[in-house]
């Protein structure tokens, strides 16, 4: 079967920020990379990254380089 799509063809979104957040709640320490987030919500790397993006835009978090090629995602 496949991903659930609207009517116009699109795919419906099955990762919504709100859930994205609700991952930095319930972490220990609310410094995730988008990977531990993509575990944690069941999705993949890119898709969790993506909404990362998107909450780092809104000002719901913050980004931050701690390497070369390595980003980690924080919530204040």
């Amino acid at each position: 079967m496949g991903r659930e799509r609207d009517d116009s063809g699109k795919y419906t979104n099955e990762v919504s920020l709100t859930r994205v957040i609700s991952v930095f709640e319930r972490a220990e320490i609310p410094v995730l990379t988008a990977s531990e987030v993509a575990d944690k919500i069941d999705c993949s790397r890119p898709t969790a990254y993506n909404k990362l993006e998107t909450l780092v835009k809104q000002g719901e978090i913050q980004k931050k380089k701690v390497g070369a090629r390595a980003v980690v995602y924080i919530r204040m």
